[in-house]
């Protein structure tokens, strides 16, 4: 019991700083979002990683060089993809809005990566342990259908309350839009499984060569494959949003009068995103098990959407919703809590590996869910935000 606490409170903390990473965005008004994500991207994807792993494995290039060519570059590949997906998951927002982007992302995202490394597990399925897990995911994907059904009610309501029919129209998801709009979030939902897939199916073979070659701490040996990883979905990430800056020609922007504290928000920023591996991987630590990652994601990802919930809140956002959308708000954070119940009391069905002896059977592997670096201080998405994604799909379309 001690430890699933202690796991569950790592998993906290790493959900919620990871939850509130992109509050500050609030505050940098005099940015545009290609301002803001161009510099984040140096932070998030490179700069902190590179600290980290240079600090708690100072051998971590020749743990690099020991690695066989194949499984290097697979992980390269895997990071590119889920830098892809992040930018198709930027598109998907001008053309279907947030709300219905993020349900198809973060489904395929987690469900994904949570249920395809059982299928390589042998004897997994058909055992207590994966009808468990895929309770909780379906319990987890309706928490979150139900979460973005609760958005759009309250948008409505509140568009009604402003300015009735005609305003309305801002948002309207157009039909000539709707399949590719759907075609780019089920992309990102992809490149998301790619980044989870590719890491568990790395980290074991990385994690021993770090440890057994290099004498890299069980932590530390558990981050190398993801600072790969990161540094290779940096380049497609950053090529987007320097390509934008130059479209918007919004470089300017970042020398303007009054914006001395971004650049210390944006660091900022790059550690809760960054910095919420560290205790998730704790977590993954204190559960122990190769199915650990199986059991932890999903309830990294429960804790990202309830503190950005609690951000959407607290700024006010639901005020006026109407009590339709307040709710399925509840409905959808009470699932959330039986989706966190189920994948907690999973925890205790996880089968041995019979192929293992008893000490190897509690040797640590790490999973990261997909996270998207765009500002989701709702898991329904902000209808100010959707104007601005159509109102620039309109244009991109001029």
């Amino acid at each position: 019991m001690e430890t699933i606490l202690f796991a569950l409170a790592m998993v906290l903390v790493a959900g919620f700083i990871n939850g509130s990473f992109a509050a500050p965005m609030k505050y940098m008004t005099r940015w545009g979002e290609e301002n803001i994500w161009l510099i984040f991207s140096f932070w998030g994807f490179l700069i902190l990683p590179w600290i980290t792993i240079l600090v708690m494995a100072p051998h971590f290039t020749d743990v690099l060089r020991a690695l066989p060519s194949n499984l290097f570059w697979t992980m390269v590949l895997g990071g590119v993809a889920f830098g892809i997906g992040q930018i198709a998951f930027a598109l998907s927002f001008r053309y279907i809005g947030i709300g219905l982007a993020f349900v198809i992302n973060i489904s395929m995202g987690t469900s994904g990566s949570a249920l395809i490394p059982i299928l390589w597990h042998k004897g997994i399925m058909g055992t207590p342990y994966s009808y468990a897990q895929m309770l909780g995911i379906v319990v987890f994907v309706l928490a979150v259908v139900l979460g973005a059904a609760a958005g759009a009610a309250r948008d409505r309501m509140k568009r009604q309350s402003r300015g009735g029919p005609a305003e309305s129209k801002v948002n309207e998801i157009k039909p000539g839009r709707l399949i590719l709009g759907v075609v780019l979030a089920i992309v990102a939902g992809v490149g998301s499984v790619a980044q989870g897939v590719t890491y568990i199916w790395a980290n074991p073979t990385v994690s021993k060569v770090a440890s057994d070659q290099f004498g890299v701490g069980d932590l530390a040996s558990g981050v190398v494959a993801w600072v790969v990883i990161f540094s290779a979905a940096w380049l497609p990430y950053f090529l987007y949003f320097f390509v934008l800056n130059l479209k918007r020609r919004s470089f300017g922007k970042l020398a303007s009068a009054h914006t001395g504290p971004y650049w210390f928000w944006l660091p900022l920023m790059g550690v809760g995103y960054w910095g919420s591996l560290v205790f998730f991987s704790k977590a993954s630590e204190a559960i122990g098990g190769d199915l650990a990652p199986t059991i932890a994601w999903p309830l990294f990802m429960v804790f990202i959407i309830l503190t950005s919930n609690l951000w959407s809140y607290k700024s006010h956002e639901w005020d006026g919703a109407g009590k339709k959308a307040i709710r399925r708000m509840w409905a959808s954070l009470g699932l959330f809590i039986c989706a966190i119940v189920v994948f907690s009391y999973s925890s205790k069905l996880e089968p041995p590996d019979p192929s293992k002896p008893e000490a190897a059977r509690h040797t640590v592997h790490y999973m990261h869910i997909k996270h998207s670096a765009y500002p989701t201080h709702e898991m329904t998405g902000d209808t100010e935000t959707e104007q601005e994604y159509e109102e620039e799909g309109e244009s991109a379309d001029d």
